[in-house]
């Protein structure tokens, strides 16, 4: 071979060799950017404790197939013959969870909000930020610069919610021993699920923290008429979970399962059979247009309120929600 071929040989490969590196280096600068390559799995169980007694996760993988039929058909959507929903399940979020734990030494609810993002965390914690939406939540004491970005897969955002000094008596003298049992979590497999455990009164914690964030003092609470009937409520529970699922874009099952306390169990799920879903019903059918049917019964061989609703109105609900 002469010398000349060989000496474009060579600089072939330096060029070739040269944009390789230089492709690759363009990508890791793309993806420390946007986040483009796929995060690894990570669990809203990484960032609870022991005292983490209510979690609330939502699934949107499992809620994609109906998410994409809220799209309006007169939009267009260029996939480059991909199926948007497959375009959908690469892009969105594996979970989105809120987490809370109450802190009595430091009279506080912890709150963490996460999200175990596929692609784009970098972009995604950059576009919130942008509008900067916890700073309009001024009732939290953010502890996080807004939704931080702790590793790819890992979004996160906490503070704290004070709990009021006045709640600090009744939740000792009903609550005296803290349990030192595993706190209750998700079950999984559910498009939105909910799980209180309310071993130690977190859910009078989480009541009396919301009512004081929002204005309104814990002994002012405690002179309505129905704070007695609502303390009884949950003096008597458990743990409860909640599991939501859509089987159509217009149609969710619920199911209700709350562990109770056998001597009050019977007379709990009397309060939430004739008091409290009549009116939550009553709410949801009036404020929102959406209609909520099913019941619950009292199950004495787990001690137990269970039921099984379905919610009908999603789609019109929606729709309007997101102005489509």
């Amino acid at each position: 071979m002469k010398k000349g071929c060989i000496i474009v040989l060579i600089v072939l490969a330096v060029l070739f060799i040269l944009t390789i590196v230089g492709a690759v280096v363009a990508f890791n600068v793309f993806d420390k950017q946007f986040g483009i390559r796929l995060a690894p799995e990570i669990s809203h169980e990484t960032l609870a404790t022991d005292n983490t007694r209510i979690r609330m996760v939502i699934k949107p993988e499992l809620l994609t197939p109906y998410l994409v039929e809220y799209i309006p058909e007169d939009i267009e959507v260029d996939t480059h013959g991909f199926e948007l929903q497959e375009i959908m399940g690469h892009i969105l979020p594996r979970e989105i969870a809120v987490l809370a734990r109450a802190d009595m030494a430091a009279r506080t609810v912890g709150i963490t909000i996460f999200a175990n993002e596929k692609r784009g965390g970098p972009f995604i914690s950059l576009m919130v930020n942008e509008d900067n939406p916890f700073d309009r939540i001024r009732q939290i004491a953010w502890r996080s610069a807004g939704l931080e970005l702790q590793g790819r897969g890992s979004l996160v955002a906490s503070g704290d919610l004070a709990i009021p000094a006045a709640v600090e008596t009744e939740l000792l003298e009903i609550w005296p021993m803290r349990s030192s049992q595993p706190a209750a979590t998700i079950q999984g497999n559910n498009q939105i699920e909910l799980v209180i455990d309310n071993m130690n009164g977190d859910i009078l914690a989480l009541a009396a923290a919301g009512a004081a964030a929002a204005g309104t003092p814990w002994e002012e609470v405690r002179k309505e008429q129905a704070a007695s009937m609502a303390l009884g409520v949950i003096k008597s529970i458990n743990v409860a979970r909640i599991a939501a699922n859509m089987i159509d874009k217009d149609t969710a099952e619920i199911s209700l399962n709350i562990d109770a306390d056998p001597d009050s169990g019977a007379g709990l799920h009397f309060l939430i059979s004739s008091v409290g879903m009549p009116q939550l019903k009553d709410l949801l059918k009036e404020d929102f247009g959406l209609i909520l049917t099913g019941d619950a019964v009292w199950d004495e061989e787990k001690f137990a309120v269970v039921g099984q609703y379905t919610l009908t109105g999603l789609e019109a609900f929606i729709k309007e929600q997101l102005d489509l």
